[in-house]
């Protein structure tokens, strides 16, 4: 089964709030976004109780560094 790709539109808004979220993380962090990746989890469907595979996005973030200057 072959699954359409979406319209570069929606790709493209798509980017623009994925990239809004980003920066929003980085400013209230204090920390640069280091890695993005899709990882499948295996948690419990709270409507029947059984296990069930969700993807997640795993954010790594690296602190920036703190710098002082002499006077």
């Amino acid at each position: 089964m072959r699954i359409p790709p979406l319209p570069k539109t929606e790709i493209e808004e798509a980017e623009r709030k994925v990239s809004a979220i980003l920066e929003d993380l980085e400013q209230n962090t204090d920390a640069d976004v280091k890695d993005i990746d899709l990882e499948d989890v295996v948690e419990t469907d709270p409507s029947n109780g059984r296990p069930a595979v969700h993807q997640a996005v795993d954010i790594t973030v690296q602190p920036r560094a703190k710098r002082k200057w002499l006077k």
